[in-house]
């Protein structure tokens, strides 16, 4: 029974990660972007996280672009700005108020060193997030996800 469970184990987990790489043995985008969004979700969960924990949280990321730890961190800023009692208002990470736990892969798009990838939640929350990102060194990264591509206007 051990090994059978070692064997599913295996399967379900190692499996999906080693078809989901890149060139190179690196991890496709798909890959990168449900492990940095649901890596994300799991720190913005905690009671005591904030906005600004949230973007410290993502400027430390290397799996994140520059450009994307600037522009989060101004897309706070600005909604501080606008409203200094409520702030932005909604997780600009995620585009969402509400949003489920984990995201699984649901489309992938590559193109040129650009890949878009759609993210959908669980069927008690099954919303999509969109998460663009770049291809730099042969590794992907998170450029943008959320209201950071539709310009955040909220």
């Amino acid at each position: 029974m051990k090994n059978l469970s070692l064997a599913l184990l295996f399967y379900f987990c190692l499996v999906p990660a080693v078809f989901s790489q890149g060139k190179g043995g690196q991890a496709g985008p798909g890959a990168v972007a449900q492990g940095f969004i649901n890596a994300y979700v799991a720190e913005v969960s905690k009671p005591e996280v904030t906005q600004k924990k949230a973007v410290a949280w993502v400027k430390r990321s290397p799996a994140a672009t520059d450009s994307f730890k600037k522009n989060l961190a101004e897309i706070y800023r600005e909604g501080l700005r606008k409203d200094p009692e409520m702030g932005y208002g909604a997780d600009a990470v995620l585009g969402a108020q509400d949003f489920p736990e984990r995201f699984t892969v649901f489309s992938e798009e590559k193109k040129s060193g650009v890949a878009t990838v759609v993210l959908v939640g669980d069927k008690t929350c099954p919303m999509k997030v969109e998460v663009r990102l770049v291809e730099r060194g042969g590794a992907w990264l998170v450029d943008a996800s959320g209201d950071l591509i539709s310009g955040g206007e909220r």
